[in-house]
């Protein structure tokens, strides 16, 4: 476990995870990668990342379930949140916002806006 990481990378696939973690370690930052949302979970209230990128569709707890954990708990309700998502998950995003997610990102447009995605949460952990 990297207790220094930049990034909580929560996110059930294994070949998504490492082609972001790929991409945001070429840009500089240091990447944790929890697979499930009860790690994920655990992880972000041990290492305190300066931000969290968090799948909706999670085993064990879904995205909406642990990013109410992290909303509600004063370790962690201050960490910018971007959801990822699918496209045909739309009304997921809404549902995400309202919960208290920074910002979100369609998964088929990583390639093109993971990075600037993060340095815009990073840098005013604000809103879209």
């Amino acid at each position: 476990m990297n207790d220094n990481a930049d990034i909580l990378l929560i996110e059930d696939s294994q070949s998504q995870a490492l082609c972001f973690r790929l991409m945001l370690e070429r840009a500089g930052y240091s990447v944790e990668i929890a697979p499930d949302g009860a790690d994920g979970w655990r992880r972000a209230c041990s290492i305190t990342p300066r931000m969290i990128l968090l799948d909706i569709d999670l085993p064990s707890l879904d995205g909406f379930q642990v990013l109410g954990r992290l909303k509600r708990d004063r370790r962690t309700a201050n960490i910018p949140v971007v959801m990822l998502t699918h496209r045909d998950h739309i009304a997921s995003v809404q549902r995400a916002l309202d919960l208290g997610a920074n910002d979100y990102l369609f998964k088929d447009d990583a390639p093109y806006e993971l990075c600037a995605t993060v340095a815009q949460a990073l840098e005013v952990g604000g809103r879209r």
